[in-house]
């Protein structure tokens, strides 16, 4: 027998609730060439591991690896490793695939077989937008507008080659923002395999993204966040550098990169479970004393990029990062007026230097 086109893998962990949504959106899917479905139970606590067999028994392009604990990454990378097939697809186990999703995006890599294919998603589980192959093409020096028009962090919205992405792996040392790693690996052994690749962003939404689920900065504190992401960040501008991403596309990007940290600055004095206020607002700001916090700084100044957070960042005024991002996580119309407050200011003291 033949091997399929595509492999679609699903880590699977307490995924009860979601798990026949998820699978049902990937065998009813009709691929040229085949499909098949690697479900890897990691050492789910319930029956999800059961619920995966059952699929299995049903279907037999679906199979199931059970094993211990080793978290998303871990489950993602034994799924990777088991994969025989031309492309792979991750899908989350609370998230679904959209009627013909597979095959639009296969048809977009046909198109243009030398180009990296992405697709946008949606979290609306009764979206009815058309499912088509419609695609832009992006230059590699579009990879900052990528990150910034939601495109590029995520793994679960591309479609990989899988003799390449075999070649590297998700990395378990990082419980957070892992995912860019793993893309940012591939990209750039796409670059020296393919050196003249571009990317196909195909505009209607492949993906539904459940947003209800746990595990986001919203929902769950992270002590190290503020640790990790620099380190995601810093990997990032390598890349874009590297791509010769365009200025216009690295000021909006260092800019998100500020309000992301800032935000995790705020969530240390919101939810660390230091009982102190005080021990709590010196982790803050030693956050803030960072030399990549510094360096990013020192880089928007130079160019003249406005973020609201900028003065408080630098001022390391904990309290009024914490205004920010609080009226911002509560949707206060004070948000903007505070973001207005800090162009004006920091407007005022770059022209001042």
């Amino acid at each position: 027998m033949s091997k399929p086109t595509i492999t679609v893998i699903v880590p699977v962990y307490k995924a009860m609730a979601t798990l026949d949504r998820c699978v049902e959106s990937v065998v009813s899917q009709d691929v040229a060439g085949g499909l098949a479905c690697i479900l890897v139970d990691d050492g789910s606590p319930d029956d999800s591991g059961k619920l995966c067999d059952a699929w299995a028994a049903r279907d037999p392009r679906v199979t199931v690896i059970h094993q211990d604990d080793l978290g998303v990454s871990g489950a993602r990378n034994s799924g990777l490793a088991a994969a025989d097939s031309e492309y792979i697809v991750f899908l989350d186990s609370d998230d679904a695939l959209r009627p013909g999703a597979l095959q639009a995006a296969l048809d977009a890599q046909n198109a243009a077989p030398n180009s990296f294919v992405c697709w946008h998603y949606t979290t609306d589980e009764n979206d009815t937008t058309p499912v088509t192959a419609a695609a832009e093409t992006r230059p590699q020096s579009g990879l900052a507008r990528l990150w910034l028009d939601c495109l590029l962090a995520m793994p679960w919205n591309k479609l990989y080659r899988t003799a390449y992405a075999q070649q590297v792996r998700f990395d378990r040392q990082y419980t957070l923002g892992e995912d860019l790693q793993f893309v940012l690996d591939y990209v750039e052994l796409l670059g020296k395999i393919t050196p003249d690749f571009a990317y196909t962003a195909l505009t209607a939404p492949l993906t539904f993204y459940d947003c209800s689920r746990g595990g986001t900065l919203s929902t769950r504190y992270h002590a190290d966040y503020c640790k990790i992401w620099p380190e995601h960040f810093a990997k990032l501008n390598r890349a874009c550098n590297a791509a010769h991403c365009p200025q216009e596309d690295m000021r909006p990007l260092h800019r998100a990169e500020l309000t992301v940290f800032a935000e995790g600055v705020a969530d240390i004095l919101r939810r660390d479970p230091a009982k102190s206020a005080r021990v709590r607002r010196d982790k803050a700001i030693a956050a803030l004393r960072s030399p990549w916090m510094h360096a990013l700084l020192e880089r928007m100044k130079i160019e003249r990029a406005y973020s609201a957070y900028y003065l408080p960042c630098r001022w390391h005024s904990t309290r009024l990062i914490w205004a920010l991002a609080e009226a911002k996580r509560t949707g206060s119309p004070l948000y903007g007026k505070l973001d207005w407050a800090g162009y004006y200011l920091l407007r005022g003291k770059m022209r001042r230097d």
